[in-house]
């Protein structure tokens, strides 16, 4: 078995189907589909079986996240190349092939990502090329630059260095991984956008602030590997990237209280975080909403120009 292709769903019965289909059209690729099933309630599990019945489906008993999905289906696969993609997106003809051909030329690379696009919720598609930074390691610190949940083709044989995803991280899980692989093995993205991540409402403001603080706290000794004003700004691009969820998600007030954490820790960073306070009092006294406007709109600008 060449490719095993990891689709962790939780009530995708909506949009599934579109993600199978793209799985079909790689063309005569050896591969297995791994359905992790988290647990859901509608009929997901009905429309795989109809359309794809030598899908296999793990099901979780409980709800436990898309780490844990994934990580059920990763147990179990068969292939020499792991294949990652959400069940609310798509990839685009010729991924796995192209990919497959760089990592046989470069077989000590361990992750071959691609460029993306991003369809928004108004129907546009926004391109983000593949681009390749001179330090991964340093990179994925504090920019997810490639979809890791939707774009890498891995190397089954890291998970005995890197082992599975963190099933206690419910956001950022994929971010993790991808930077516990890069710590020890290369990672290339190709430029052509091969896949096509469906946006979605921004997660759990919940789960975001738990998940960051787990993620900070595991990661802050590798942080200050490049010093500690580096640490600081890594820090504060999280903390932004959370308050942005808070915002959003109506919770202003708790937004606010971590854009002036992350406007502390580095705050030559990005100057134009505190337009946020004045922006919020306008929303405020008007009943309007600019501010979570804004923050959308910012959310789907490429993460290395912030």
């Amino acid at each position: 078995m060449l490719f095993s292709v990891i689709i962790p769903t939780y009530n995708r019965s909506h949009c599934i189907r579109r993600a199978l289909k793209s799985v079909g059209m790689q063309g005569g690729a050896d591969l297995e589909v791994i359905i992790g099933d988290d647990a859901s309630t509608d009929e997901t599990i009905a429309v795989v079986q109809e359309m794809m019945p030598e899908a296999r489906i793990v099901k979780l008993d409980v709800n436990q996240g898309a780490a844990a999905a994934r990580n059920v289906a990763m147990r179990i696969a068969r292939g020499e190349f792991l294949a990652f993609l959400d069940s609310d997106d798509e990839w685009l003809p010729g991924k796995l092939e192209s990919q497959l051909d760089y990592l046989r030329a470069n077989p000590s690379c361990a992750v071959c990502a691609t460029g993306y696009f991003l369809q928004t919720k108004e129907g546009r598609r926004v391109a983000f090329p593949g681009v390749n930074p001179s330090d991964w390691r340093k990179e994925l610190h504090s920019a997810q630059s490639f979809h890791g949940a939707s774009t890498p083709l891995v190397r089954r044989s890291i998970l005995e260095s890197v082992g599975l995803q963190d099933e206690e991280l419910r956001v950022l899980e994929d971010w993790d991984w991808m930077l516990r692989i890069a710590r020890n093995h290369p990672i290339h993205v190709l430029p052509e956008m091969f896949s096509v991540i469906h946006e979605n409402n921004p997660s759990n403001p919940d789960y975001t602030l738990r998940s960051m603080e787990r993620f900070l706290n595991k990661h802050r000794g590798e942080f200050l590997f490049y010093g500690s004003a580096h640490a600081n700004r890594v820090i504060a691009q999280h903390e932004e990237n959370t308050a942005r969820s808070l915002i959003r998600h109506g919770r202003t007030k708790q937004g606010l209280y971590m854009l002036g954490h992350s406007w502390r820790h580095a705050p030559f960073r990005n100057p134009a975080l505190l337009a946020a306070f004045p922006i919020a009092a306008l929303d405020r006294i008007f009943g309007t909403s600019l501010l979570p406007e804004i923050l959308a709109r910012r959310n789907r600008q490429p993460l290395r120009q912030r």
